[in-house]
């Protein structure tokens, strides 16, 4: 009796220290509230599924290409010919639509002449007709738009982009935007080309009316409600003005405030206060500008354009723009040239802003004016220009060079034999890096969550939205690694988030305004994260810096499992739905960080750590198998004892540590044919009963309906990372593809692909888009073991048609081609970066379906990974190619049995 009693007063004690612990998580920072905007999207799934992806005709212009640069805003080049969501302020909240930004064109073939508006909309603006026609073709960050017969007599195509370019921050961070506007036309003519741009100046910008009692953690005290930056009034508008301006072989308007705009409160939006949009002047070319009208009755000041291709001579060095309270203006710029018959001509424009640097007095700012213990507010670009002048100068002296290596890593992803939907969704998912990064001059590096009030940094959805700049931006991606490491509270968990876009971030060696935040996974998926570093870099210093951190973290994980059970208790992304205390996504990430804690032990010689580590991950896969596996899926879950398991609800999120696990070559966490039978549960019971198969993360059977909260549809991001990649994993490669291939189909549909939506079909940017680019190593069965000399392959081919596949690693990019017909299997290095002494000896094969215990190792002579190397895998083509002898599931769910594992 004594020991029950006992027993008893152990659990009562220990429920009430998780109380204790877990007091901070009563709030799921703003989950709540962003699910409770959208409404849900019933009616909105489903429709056209089949796209000229290249070249999408008179497409929705909810949003378009982003165009700027990582953290120095964008401009989004819509497919209507507007331009939308423009970030130059506030990338947060971005204005949704412009008035008066677009271009237009006049030309005259000796008999008549006449002016259209670059843009597809139903009625004309300032007199002047718009297209019929816009045929686009947008791969962040480029887009290209030509506009069919909609002008007779002359073929015009727009090429926009802006500089993006692999492990080069400095050009990759420039708020500039290109314009090459190529003609062609069938006579004798003249033709002219107009560049307007609405005033922005001090627009969409937030501010607090007041910032008293901001001096202090979000996260207390009810301070979160002060600094949630979307709940803040704008800011009053400012006088603006023009005047012309010169940059040497450049030549147009600048907009400008008559002086810097200072915050109230220093934050992460862009106080631009100066604009130019320019054209690059030639002999054969006139120049004529207008530098100010009124947008809202634009008529006359565009009628000289309309008739004859000019705008009038500008009397005045420097004209009012828009005023504080009546006028929005606009400016705008043209060139005019004459043109030949079949002959092809380009007129080049740019459009470019800047902000001075918010620069803080430390001795005698207020403390709520910024964040005392974290980093700098400036902009990676103001260590190199202090001015607009040199910003552009440079710009426009680099373009080639930048053109040509932003290209550069899209090429061997359009060089791919994968359909053209996969190649869009692939290239385009990669624009938060735009949208949400946050860059500053020291180089520490953040990113804005999306919808949650401004807080960035958010380490549970970074396990998913990682890749795309782990990949090719491996300097930020650790910037921010290290910044959640030097941020690690006293209890050895990793923070939730490190920094807010309207308070500021943390920084090596400071403090972060967002502390006591955390979850389970953001600890496990840091040192997840670190130990990938680690094998795709082969950096053992860098791994030694945090190793500790790592150690401190497993053994707060661990102070979080209760009495009799090996599985710790805590919160997890999965904010936004009650879930019970034992969770399954929880559990498998947990097994899945066990597997990171060993391999990173092991690399630096902690032979007693990684034996601890992997005696763990045996109890704990035990007991997650005990209390969640039902015989068909892992439960969404159940109390701390086991009781009360919830069979009857099913979750698309429970093989998330499986497929992080398995993609980082750490093996299976769960069993292959419990694997395949939670898929074809999901298939069966959610997916295959949901139009474009955009599931609800939480299904309950009984009901046979979603129940998620109100507004949150689908988690499409996790859909696809945690449900449409282990699929593929475990053999069902078509479903894969068509869970892919749907999720952009719902933000496609609706014009909303470059502002993707976490909860629902819905206008946000959300940070988790860049989850598609785990698919390149998925797609090949591949990944990268640079200690162990080590590369995984196991492509699955159909058929007899030629595969080419593109591979890209922070050291190296290669591509992998697969000839059925000659059973040829090769390898070439394309690009190379760093010192990179790369060896790999070995080749793992992971079949597609099968276990991971069943892989084959092939053993072959050193192989030096140098730029133009090719790898002959021929040889071995039995050991490594799989053919795909597996139909789709879930076209025909009903006619699929469910598998049982006991």
């Amino acid at each position: 009796m004594m020991n029950i009693i006992i027993k008893h007063l152990f659990c009562f004690i220990w429920v009430c220290a998780a109380v204790v612990s877990l007091s901070a998580q009563t709030d799921n920072y703003g989950a709540g509230n962003a699910n409770k905007r959208f409404m849900p999207s019933l009616g909105m799934l489903g429709g056209k599924t089949e796209f000229d992806y290249l070249n999408l005709k008179n497409h929705p212009g909810n949003s378009g290409v982003p165009l700027g640069g990582i953290g120095a805003g964008n401009v989004q080049f819509a497919p209507d010919g507007r331009f939308a969501r423009i970030g130059m302020n506030n990338i947060h909240l971005p204005i949704k639509k412009s008035k008066a930004s677009f271009f237009s064109v006049w030309y005259n073939d000796g008999v008549k002449s006449d002016a259209h508006m670059l843009v597809n909309d139903p009625n004309p603006q300032y007199g002047i007709s718009p297209v019929q026609e816009i045929y686009y073709k947008g791969l962040f960050p480029q887009a290209e738009m030509n506009f069919g017969n909609s002008v007779k007599g002359i073929d015009i195509k727009i090429h926009a982009y802006s500089s993006l370019i692999p492990h080069d921050v400095k050009n990759s961070s420039l708020p500039v935007v290109f314009f090459d506007v190529e003609l062609q036309s069938e006579k004798d003519g003249e033709v002219a080309v107009a560049f307007s741009w609405e005033d922005f100046i001090g627009r969409g910008i937030k501010e607090p009316e007041s910032i008293e009692g901001m001096d202090g953690q979000i996260f207390s005290h009810g301070r979160d409600r002060l600094c949630n930056g979307e709940a803040w009034p704008d800011r009053a508008p400012e006088q603006t003005f023009t005047e012309k301006w010169d940059c040497g072989r450049l030549s147009g308007i600048r907009q400008f405030a008559a002086k810097p705009l200072e915050p109230i409160r220093a934050n992460f939006q862009n106080y631009v206060n100066e604009v130019v949009l320019l054209a690059e002047k030639r002999d054969d070319m006139q120049l004529s500008v207008l530098p100010a009208y009124d947008i809202a009755s634009g008529a006359q000041a565009w009628k000289g354009f309309k008739d004859n291709g000019l705008f009038g001579n500008a009397d005045r060095d420097i004209s009012f723009l828009s005023t504080p309270h009546k006028q929005d203006g606009g400016s705008a710029i043209a060139l005019k040239t004459k043109i030949k018959k079949g002959e092809k001509k380009t007129l080049r424009f740019i459009l470019a802003w800047y902000y001075p640097e918010i620069k803080i007095d430390r001795k005698n700012d207020m403390p709520e004016y910024y964040w005392v213990g974290g980093s700098d507010y400036g902009r990676y670009f103001h260590n190199y220009f202090n001015d607009l002048t040199s910003l552009v100068d440079y710009a426009y002296q680099k373009r080639s060079y930048l053109l040509e290596k932003t290209s550069e890593w899209q090429q061997p992803v359009l060089n791919s034999t994968m359909p053209d939907w996969y190649k869009f969704k692939l290239i385009n998912s990669a624009y938060v890096i735009y949208t949400n990064m946050i860059l500053n001059k020291k180089g520490d590096m953040t990113v804005n969550e999306g919808g949650m009030g401004g807080l960035a940094g958010t380490m549970d959805q970074r396990i998913s939205s990682h890749p795309f700049y782990q990949k090719f931006f491996t300097q930020l991606d650790r910037s921010e690694m290290d910044i959640f490491a030097d941020a690690q509270q006293s209890k050895g968990n990793i923070p939730h988030f490190v920094g807010h876009y309207y308070i500021g971030m943390g920084t090596v060696g400071g403090r972060v305004p967002t502390e006591d935040s955390w979850m389970t996974d953001n600890t496990g998926g840091w040192i997840i994260q670190l130990a990938k570093d680690y094998q795709q870099t082969g950096d053992i210093k860098y791994l030694r810096q945090h190793t500790g951190r790592v150690h401190d973290g497993m053994d707060f994980l661990k102070s979080l499992m209760p009495a009799n059970l090996e599985i710790p208790i805590g919160p997890t992304t999965y904010d936004d739905f009650t879930h019970p205390p034992v969770y399954s996504y929880g559990a498998g990430i947990y097994l899945a960080t066990l597997k990171a804690a060993a391999v990173i032990s092991k690399a630096v010689g902690d032979i007693i750590k990684e034996k601890e580590y992997n005696g763990q991950f045996i109890r704990t896969q035990k007991d997650m198998m005990r209390v969640l596996w039902n015989g068909r899926f892992f439960s969404y879950g159940c109390e701390i004892d086991g009781s009360g398991r919830l069979d009857n609800i099913l979750f698309t999120g429970q093989l998330g540590g499986q497929f992080v696990s398995r993609y980082c070559g750490w093996g299976d966490i769960i069993p292959m044919d419990m694997v395949k039978a939670s898929l074809i549960s999901q298939f069966k019971i959610s997916l295959s009963k949901t139009p474009d198969y955009y599931a609800n993360k939480v299904w309950d059977i009984n009901q046979n309906k979603g129940i998620d909260n109100r507004g949150s549809q689908c988690w499409p991001f996790y859909l696809e990372s945690y449900t449409g990649y282990p699929a593929f994993q475990a053999g069902y490669c078509a479903d894969a593809l068509e869970i892919m291939k749907h999720i952009q189909l719902v933000h496609l549909r609706k014009g909303w692909t470059w502002c993707q939506n976490l909860w629902n079909p819905a206008e946000l940017s959300y940070m988790t888009a860049p989850v598609t680019w785990f698919s390149t190593d998925v797609l090949a069965g591949a990944g990268l073991n640079i200690p162990d000399r080590e590369l995984r392959l196991a492509p699955v081919i159909n058929g007899k048609d030629k595969v080419v596949l593109p591979l890209f690693y922070p050291t190296f990019w290669a591509t992998l081609t697969i000839e059925p017909k000659t059973k040829k299997l090769s390898l070439e290095i394309i690009k190379t970066y760093g010192n990179n002494n790369v060896t790999l000896s070995r080749i793992v094969s992971e079949p597609n379906g099968e276990s991971t215990g069943n892989r084959q190792i092939v053993e072959i002579p050193e192989f030096s990974v140098k730029e133009g190397n090719v790898l002959d895998l021929s040889p071995y083509w039995e050991r490594i190619v799989r053919i795909n002898t597996d139909k789709a599931i879930l076209p025909q769910a009903d006619q699929v049995d469910f598998i049982t594992v006991k």
